[in-house]
């Protein structure tokens, strides 16, 4: 299954890129994650594994598997996670949108899933994660910037 989203971000990508490009950042800036912990490795080195405690209390473990500062990207799997999905990888990028000055902010995912929770998974993991996670992030930083 493939789970795709793209959202306007009201910030440059540069700005957007050094608020998120930490592995264990995004608890700053998602209002889905409680608390980032990383397990091993560093916020930006592939093969980090990354504990997210999530607001509802449950749990997400995942790896870093690509991070490039150039293309402001990073890639990730799950390891365990309470979600109904296997062979879970996801991308978070971001692209400068030059005549604005704003980001377009693009998360995807590929993943395994039994057919009758296909729309389910569309509906949380596109919308609940990557939308809300991406609003969560457009709001950070308006009121980054506000202070």
């Amino acid at each position: 299954m493939h789970v795709f989203r793209s959202m306007i971000i009201d910030a440059p990508v540069d700005l957007v890129w050094a608020t998120v490009r930490d592995f264990d950042g995004v608890s700053n800036w998602n209002p889905g994650v409680t608390k980032a912990t990383l397990e091993t490795g560093s916020p930006t080195a592939s093969g980090t594994i990354r504990r997210l405690d999530i607001a509802d209390g449950t749990v997400f473990r995942e790896t870093l598997l690509a991070h490039s500062d150039r293309d402001h990207s990073y890639t990730y799997d799950i390891l365990d996670c309470p979600l109904p999905v296997t062979r879970y990888i996801s991308t978070h990028r971001f692209i400068p949108i030059t005549h604005t000055g704003q980001t377009l902010g693009i998360w995807e995912s590929w993943f395994d899933c039994a057919a009758k929770d296909a729309a389910d998974m569309e509906q949380v993991v596109g919308d609940a994660i990557y939308i809300g996670g991406m609003a969560g992030l457009n709001t950070y930083l308006k009121e980054s910037r506000n202070a």
